[in-house]
């Protein structure tokens, strides 16, 4: 029972990933063909499935090509303010009609590499009861991303990679965690700052006060305040995004004992479009959110324990306590996963169609154990990093690479929308983001 409801839930259209699902497809064709296979020559097997696998990731990598070339006579079209025709004349790439959810890409991404280099570690051309999951094509593209950054520094003979940014919680540090001095993922991001790599962490985590973000960031930058490796510009280049795209923080040193994060006025940061907002609207898509967070509550009949919670550019519902009369102490009371799902797609759907939230921007998420609506978006914060480390130059979305947990299609994820500013890898603990970062910063 178990076992079958884990595989439906997987199936919701919501939760899939349409390209992941779609190369799943075509390597299933390899898997089945040779999944009966027990002959003592086996190794013959391997090599042989090995060998289309890779052919496989060789012509994704040629379409994905492909799609970059279209996508930019596309953009070609639209500065030059081309008409329908045009458009009609350019078509689509041979990706989009394959994939038509797939979304932008910015750089070129050597996946027959990648597979060659996953499956010597994971022997996935070895198995054959056990077909290439989604967790095996997320980390073959991970891997291609990076690969991909060390291909272009070893050609160029430096990095063409000039900012880094991070979700907090299940990326850095395990859920509701902090960033302690012992660990393992501080010193590679002081490695990021020692080349002179921007480091950003954007977070949902909304605080308009810095002392918030130190103490659960407090052994990084007590790493940095006590590294003799880094330059005073090369600490100021770790920053905070917080609430997405609504707070902005930058490590700064007065002193040997006075040391953290300043906040940055609006003013030498916000986007153009972003100034443009006018409060009422904000003021009014947060009302009409924590309304339908209320009608939830009642109607999914939600524990009374589990606060709806307003802030100045945010608005949630997070688990509740109550007293345990057993253990004579007070426990969390969570929400059902399925009750998250209903919150979050019923809030996205809402908003949607509600006129002062199409005025502006906002971010509809499930946390995983909460659900939020945020003002703005995570492709905002990298938008905002973008310029803020170079006004006159603003880092490029190619140029840009965003390492987070949620990926998941909109209206369950936050880190969705990052996928539009920038490139992104897809993990699923803080040990994969330590994993990954070895792998880009080892020479």
């Amino acid at each position: 029972m178990s076992s079958r409801y884990r595989v439906e839930y997987h199936l919701k259209s919501h939760r899939k990933d349409g390209f992941v699902d779609w190369i799943k497809g075509l390597l299933a064709a390899p898997f089945v063909l040779h999944a009966v296979s027990h002959e003592l020559d086996d190794l013959t097997t391997s090599q042989r499935v090995r060998s289309q696998y890779a052919q496989i990731f060789k012509d994704i990598e040629g379409l994905i090509s492909n799609k970059i070339e279209f996508d930019a006579k596309s953009k070609e079209l639209d500065q030059n303010g081309a008409s329908d025709l045009d458009y009609e004349l350019l078509g689509k790439s041979r990706l989009n009609k394959l994939v038509p959810t797939i979304g932008n890409f910015f750089t070129e991404l050597p996946l027959e590499k990648a597979f060659l280099w996953e499956d010597t570690y994971g022997a996935i051309s070895d198995r054959r009861m056990v077909a290439p999951s989604f967790n095996d094509v997320r980390r073959i593209m991970n891997t291609a991303q990076v690969f991909y950054y060390k291909d272009q520094k070893r050609k160029h003979g430096r990095n063409l990679l000039r900012m880094v940014t991070f979700d907090g919680d299940v990326t850095l540090y395990e859920d509701g965690g902090s960033l302690n001095y012992t660990n393992p993922v501080i010193p590679y991001l002081l490695k990021l700052l020692e080349r002179d790599i921007y480091v950003g962490i954007v977070t949902a985590a909304g605080y308009d006060e810095a002392h918030k973000y130190e103490s659960r960031l407090e052994g990084l930058i007590t790493a940095v305040h006590d590294s003799i490796s880094l330059t005073p510009a090369q600490k100021s280049h770790l920053t905070v995004m917080g609430g997405e795209s609504n707070y902005l923080f930058q490590y700064h040193e007065l002193s040997a004992d006075n040391f953290g994060f300043r906040a940055v006025p609006q003013d030498e940061w916000l986007l153009t479009h972003m100034k443009s907002w006018e409060d009422k609207y904000m003021e009014q898509t947060l009302d009409f959110a924590e309304k339908i967070l209320h009608t939830l509550k009642q109607r999914l009949k939600l524990p009374s324990e589990a606060p709806i919670i307003r802030k100045k550019r945010a608005v949630g519902i997070v688990p509740g306590e109550k007293f345990d009369p057993v253990t004579q102490r007070q426990v969390q009371v969570k929400l059902q996963r399925e009750q998250l799902e209903e919150i979050v797609l019923t809030l996205q759907s809402s908003l949607e169609t509600f006129l002062p939230a199409r005025s502006i921007q906002f971010s509809c998420f499930d946390g995983g154990s909460d659900v939020w609506c945020d003002i703005g978006g995570k492709d905002l914060g990298l938008r905002v990093l973008q310029n803020f480390y170079d006004p006159v130059h603003p880092i490029k979305a190619s140029e840009t690479l965003h390492v987070g947990d949620q990926f998941a299609p909109v209206g369950s994820a936050n880190d969705f929308k990052a996928r539009l500013a920038g490139c992104t890898l897809w993990i699923a603990s803080p040990a994969e983001t330590v994993q990954n970062l070895h792998k880009l910063l080892d020479d």
